[in-house]
């Protein structure tokens, strides 16, 4: 048995918890305003009714009176016998329904019945509200999503902002407890948001913010919930509702250790706990068991040892639904797993059954997983397996009722420190148990990465005809969003203007994002997708070939927050002869040491090269000393930082060559998706290349004199003016001259995304862009590449939204472009790049950059890269000889180290080399060369004779060989 360090004390159960905090809200009636003064006495009451019988307030009144305890009785019972002597007046029955339990859901259709003959759409909405919440809660989970979904159409309908927000946040809060959609939840939201704030209902704004914070939490956006939870804590606080103040200062607890599993830093720990503790003072203030119970929790997972039993204990005492029990049944197994591992796994059973009772996919998936990790304490070793199988089903299964790519790459990434978990624990254990768990730590790293791309290259890009009416409203909305960009690419655009249009292109963007969720839907679900081949260890080693290395990397902490095991940080190398296993240093210390020597090449002085030894160390060292011979070609592929890292640069010693001289070097985002693109058949293009290079910037007029750009990077709505890019002509130049056979550039204004959008792009082999780029971390939605608009539609922007609808066919993009491989770093998924985005456009084979180019150098290494490639190399053959060409140059490293080779690298756009030069030159410059070789071979016949006559006579001559020689350095500038 595998003996671990104590298991990890915190996970992904803190985010349910908050959830279920939420769960506390669905329980109570959703009343028409969220704050009332309560009525002073029953008459009150009545006169309001008798003035007025048809209205809300009468009923509203009895309602409010109803929760005061002195008055609950009597209103509760006037309100009733109201209701019975009106049965037609749906107010009376909405509001019966809250007080009276056994009859809501007769009473809640009876009232949605009556406002929808009435045309009353407030009332309607409330209604199917309150039937949403008791039939979820009662498990009918699809009737309450019609009821949600009848909220949301009746709100759009009204056409009243407020009444649309509400509709939202009902249909939100559904698809949100339900785990489906969490993207398209995220959206409406997100929607409602913008309609509440910053004058609307406080009791909208409160279930608005606590269900976007907890999404945002969900999917991975930590950063962003953790600011939505403080807005919460803001607004609560002024409003004096202690009860929604305890939960956003549970939010912003949970948020700031659901971000320590990433990457665990010092003082967190105790910011959690006080912020925890603060969050349980105020919770039993108000009276909310549900806080209460959950701060307990989390406290007991911040402590250890006898404090940590007791906060466990008091969760289990504080909580009242059956899903709470299971959570806190889950911290207690953890905390008993190292002194009784027998009693933990008879506490996890017990959670896993309570969450089936609840029929709870996420609290299941929480449920396995803590299982997975009691069961490698208590073994014994093959169940411990079996159950470590079953939590990553459970975690998949949950991941498959996501119907858009965003949530479930969201949404997946907050779990992946499961999967690096079992990686370790597999790979730790591996001397004792022999090469099968070898086999199985690499299937697991593969289940984790890149999914989503996998996913949507799976999927059918075919959307239905019946849905024209949605393309269209899309299309629509995409060009009143470049309208938008057109303006904010103005960099004259006055200040007040420029805010004004920044939140225009916000409300927009969630608009397209929403049409685009729809449009997923249409189309074959996701989720309906057979789970894809992962690649084995097996099917590897049979692809590579002799002269291939394939290099997979899984960086984790060592340890968690807790000091407990965490997965840790590996390298598995594949050769045809076998695998071997490395053991590398934890993410803390890559993450630093990535950003750290990325910021030494705009230097250009060499600093570079002390750092690069380092990495080399700590990386390769020993899995490079071990390569059978004959190994020219690494396929890398990278995970967290290092999808970031210039490894051509990397070299073993100051004096050694970098690693881009010695080995062909290939990016790919998984073994699996390598083996897919090498195992598609692509039909051969009609013609080489097509080229779009200097199109003008925003801001340039005709016949406006523009400065040359010395980078090709752009900031989007940034206040300055882009130059020219005068080397990217010539840039394009080399691709026409090099590939020949009917390449074509597009030039200036007539390199237009409008052009781009219409042309038959499979026409071609290679799609080379030498322009300038935008990349936003923020949006990454926004980061595109810098055209001429060429027709009043377009922007000139050619984003991330619109290259995804592009179809490549398996073409090669070469992205001359600045910064074009970097982005957001989602865990699992990589770098969301632009690089990406055209692989989702079914291109196979992607050249990209790591940082900002130069002009005049991004045109001398793609001279250099296209002229090998005209000669009939591969992709990456070709990249590797420009880098050698502009290493041997003595170019500093920045030109040439960060640009790098995704996917496929086997592609050969020009097989046999450039056409349709004809065959006269070539018999003419065969006929050239061979008299100069006669002339060089009767020059050395004559001199050799002479040498060999003075050496007869007993002269001191030199042999031909002796002063000859010539030593070959690699001038550089850091030599």
């Amino acid at each position: 048995m595998l003996l671990l360090p104590r298991m990890p004390r915190c996970g992904r159960l803190v985010g349910m918890m908050l959830k279920v905090a939420l769960f506390v809200l669905l329980l109570l009636p959703v009343p028409a305003i969220a704050q009332t003064v309560a009525p002073s006495d029953l008459s009150s009451c009545e006169a309001l009714f008798a003035a007025q019988p048809d209205k809300e307030e009468p009923a509203k009144c009895l309602f409010d009176l109803s929760r005061e305890p002195g008055e609950r009785d009597r209103a509760a019972s006037r309100l009733r016998a109201l209701q019975r002597a009106h049965p037609d007046n749906p107010w009376l029955a909405l509001y019966t329904g809250h007080v009276d339990s056994d009859r809501s859901e007769e009473l809640y259709r009876k009232a949605a019945w009556r406002f929808a003959h009435r045309r009353e759409a407030r009332g309607e909405v409330l209604a199917h509200s309150n039937l949403q919440r008791i039939l979820f809660v009662q498990g009918r989970l699809e009737e309450a999503g019609a009821q949600a979904e009848l909220a949301n159409r009746v709100a759009q309908a009204s056409g009243d902002p407020a009444l649309i927000a509400r509709g939202r946040i009902v249909l939100g809060r559904h698809l949100h407890f339900a785990s489906k959609d969490l993207e398209r939840a995220y959206l409406l939201l997100r929607q409602a948001e913008t309609a509440l704030f910053p004058e609307g209902d406080y009791g909208l704004q409160r279930d608005c913010l606590l269900n976007l914070g907890n999404i945002s939490l969900e999917l991975g956006r930590y950063r962003e919930g953790s600011e939505v939870f403080r807005r919460l804590a803001e607004v609560a606080a002024a409003n004096e509702d202690r009860f929604s103040e305890a939960n956003a200062k549970f939010g912003l607890a949970s948020a700031i250790v659901e971000r320590s599993h990433e990457l665990p830093q010092e003082g967190e720990l105790r910011e959690a706990a006080r912020l925890t503790r603060e969050a349980l003072d105020a919770a039993i203030a108000a009276g909310h068991r549900g806080i209460e119970a959950k701060a307990h929790y989390l406290l007991g997972t911040l402590s250890s040892g006898e404090e940590a039993r007791r906060h466990f204990e008091a969760c289990l005492a504080a909580a009242d639904a059956v899903r709470d029990r299971s959570f806190c049944l889950n911290g207690l197994a953890r905390e008993l797993s190292a002194s009784d591992p027998r009693k933990a796994q008879e506490t996890i059973n017990q959670s896993l059954e309570l969450a089936r009772q609840a029929e709870d996919y996420w609290a299941m998936a929480l449920a396995w997983r803590e299982r997975m990790r009691v069961s490698w304490g208590a073994g014994p070793r093959d169940r411990a397996m079996r159950d470590s199988e079953s939590a990553l089903d459970a975690i998949e299964a949950l991941r498959d009722l996501q119907t858009n790519s965003s949530s479930q790459a969201g949404m997946f990434s907050t779990w992946l420190e499961d999967y690096y978990w079992f990686h370790g624990c597999l790979l730790d254990g591996r001397e004792k148990d022999g090469p099968g768990d070898l086999e199985r730590a690499f299937l697991v790293a593969e289940r984790m990465r890149a999914r989503t791309l996998i996913d949507t290259l799976q999927a059918a890009r075919a959307v239905p005809a019946s849905e024209a009416p949605l393309l269209q409203r899309r299309a629509a909305v995409l060009e009143r969003i470049s309208g938008i960009q057109r303006r904010l690419l103005d960099p004259d655009l006055p200040a007040a203007e420029r805010a004004s249009a920044s939140r225009e292109l916000e409300r927009l963007e969630i608009e397209q994002a929403d049409l685009h969720n729809q449009l997923n839907r249409a189309v074959p679900s996701l989720a309906s997708l057979s789970r894809p081949d992962f690649a084995t260890l097996a099917q590897v080693r049979q692809t590579l070939s002799p002269r291939e290395a394939l290099l997979s990397f899984q960086i984790a902490p060592w340890e968690d927050m807790q000091k407990d095991f965490a997965g840790g940080s590996w390298l598995l190398v594949t050769t045809r002869e076998g695998t071997r296993v490395y053991r590398l240093p934890g993410r803390g210390e890559f993450r630093p040491a990535v950003r750290l020597f990325n910021g030494t090449f705009d230097r250009r002085d060499g600093s570079e090269i002390i750092p690069s030894v380092s990495l080399y160390r700590h990386l390769l060292d020993a899995a490079l000393k071990e390569l059978p011979s004959g190994i020219e070609r690494l396929i890398i592929v990278p995970d967290d930082a290092l999808n970031q890292l210039p490894f051509g640069a990397l070299r073993s010693s100051k004096e050694a060559p970098p690693l881009a001289s010695r080995y062909e070097l290939i990016l790919v985002p998984s073994a699996t998706l390598w083996l897919s693109w090498k195992g598609q058949k692509v039909e051969p293009a009609l013609k080489p290349a097509l080229a779009f290079a200097d199109p003008p910037p925003p801001g340039a007029e005709d016949g406006q004199i523009r400065l040359a750009s010395t980078e090709r990077s752009a900031v989007f709505a940034s206040a300055f003016r882009l130059g020219a890019l005068p080397h990217a002509r010539k840039e394009s130049d080399s691709v026409v001259r090099y590939l020949g056979g009917g390449s074509a550039r597009r030039l200036g204004e007539k390199a237009a995304e409008a052009f781009l959008k219409h042309a038959p792009l499979h026409e071609y082999s290679v799609l080379h862009f030498a322009t300038h780029a935008v990349t936003d971390d923020v949006n990454p939605e926004r980061s595109g590449v810098l055209l001429a608009p060429g027709d009043p539609a377009e922007d000139g922007l050619l984003q991330i939204r619109e290259i995804v609808d592009l179809c490549l066919n398996g073409r090669v993009v070469v992205l001359s472009a600045c910064s074009t491989n970097t982005g957001t770093l989602l865990r699992g998924e990589g770098v969301m790049s632009l690089a990406r985005a055209f692989f989702q456009a079914g291109a196979h084979t992607v050249v990209a950059s790591l940082w900002p180019l130069r002009d005049d150098e991004a045109a001398l290494f793609f001279d250099r890269f296209y002229a090998h490639l005209g000669r009939g190399l591969g992709v990456a053959a070709a990249l590797h000889a420009a880098q050698t060409d502009r290493i041997e140059d003595g170019a500093p490293a920045a030109a040439w180290a960060g640009i790098v080779v995704l996917g496929n690298g086997d592609v050969v756009p020009l097989p046999g080399g450039r056409k349709g030069r004809g065959l006269l030159p070539w018999i003419a410059g065969g006929a050239a060369l061979l008299l100069v070789a006669g002339g060089v071979f009767l020059f050395r016949r004559r001199r050799g004779l002479r040498e060999g006559r003075a050496a007869t006579n007993g002269r001191n001559g030199p042999s031909r060989d002796t002063g000859s020689e010539l030593v070959r350095g690699t001038p550089s500038r850091w030599e």
